[in-house]
């Protein structure tokens, strides 16, 4: 086997240098210490959107629910309107059905019906009068 050499980069060759500054794009700055403030306002605005957000979504769920019991209060409410109109059709219609009713009452005649007077025949007469005459005997003996 055999093993390959790794050449040395010597750092301090000018044109290793040259070479690399010319590669580099942009230059990056050297990290500074983070400022407080800053991160204070970084962790701040954080913390808004954060609850920024949570807000907005329990807007948006209360709005979802209020109109879901908007829909169902509506619904029920065009029940009710429908059976409120069935109740008034059928109350209408027993109105007419008791003043047909009492057309029909009012123009059929009823046959009245006549009483005949029955007039005490002569014989009739004087049995009444002989039974009253007895009982007025029977109450005298009884006294």
């Amino acid at each position: 086997m055999s093993h390959t050499k790794f050449k040395k980069i010597n750092h301090k060759d000018p044109q290793m240098e040259f070479d690399q500054k010319e590669e580099t794009p942009f230059n990056l700055p050297e990290q500074k210490g983070t400022n407080k403030k800053t991160l204070t306002v970084y962790i701040a605005a954080g913390v808004i959107s954060i609850s920024s957000l949570i807000f907005g979504y329990a807007n948006y769920q209360a709005t979802y629910f209020k109109d879901a019991e908007i829909k169902k209060l509506k619904s029920d409410l065009e029940e009710a309107n429908t059976k409120l109109l069935r109740i008034d059709s059928l109350e209408n219609q027993v109105k007419e059905l008791e003043t047909s009713l009492a057309k029909k009452t009012a123009t059929k005649v009823e046959p009245k019906k006549e009483v005949k007077k029955i007039v005490p025949t002569k014989k009739a007469a004087k049995k009444t009068k002989i039974q009253a005459g007895k009982a007025k005997e029977k109450k005298l003996l009884k006294k």
